[in-house]
């Protein structure tokens, strides 16, 4: 079976009166961008790559996915070197890949091993720097751990 090719890769949106500086997750199947408009929980889509089930993987930036309209997980399904990911959004409809699972842990390892350093800095100037907010240098910590 074909597998689909995942990236992740952040951009690092600046301060304004209203919010502190933040970095925003894109994450992409085969180039195609999925959950425009929600923020990315890189907690819960390694959750996602190593373990079987329900997971929220688009949430609104307070964490909470039913704030963003989402009531219903991405299923996770793992078999041998393949994880499957089906779900739907408010905004964007159904979507469903088949993943190769060395591929999609080795392209979130590069991307928060990247953006680690930039989240150590942003902390020191009070931002919350991966969304949802509250997310810090131990949430990719603890990210790259279940990679392994």
């Amino acid at each position: 079976m074909k597998t689909n090719s995942l990236t992740l890769f952040f951009r690092q949106v600046a301060a304004t009166d209203k919010s502190p500086a933040h970095l925003i997750g894109n994450l992409r199947v085969d180039g195609i961008r999925l959950g425009e408009g929600y923020v990315v929980d890189i907690r819960r889509l390694t959750e996602a790559l190593t373990r079987e089930g329900e997971h929220f993987i688009f949430t609104c930036g307070c964490g909470d996915a039913g704030c963003a309209g989402i009531f219903e997980g991405v299923r996770s399904r793992i078999s041998e070197d393949q994880v499957t990911l089906v779900g739907s959004l408010p905004k964007g409809g159904a979507f469903s890949c088949v993943l190769s699972v060395s591929q999609a842990r080795m392209a979130m390892s590069e991307a928060l091993a990247t953006v680690r350093a930039i989240v150590t800095a942003m902390e020191s100037e009070d931002g919350f720097p991966v969304g949802p907010e509250g997310l810090e240098t131990s949430g990719i910590d603890d990210a790259l751990a279940l990679l392994v």
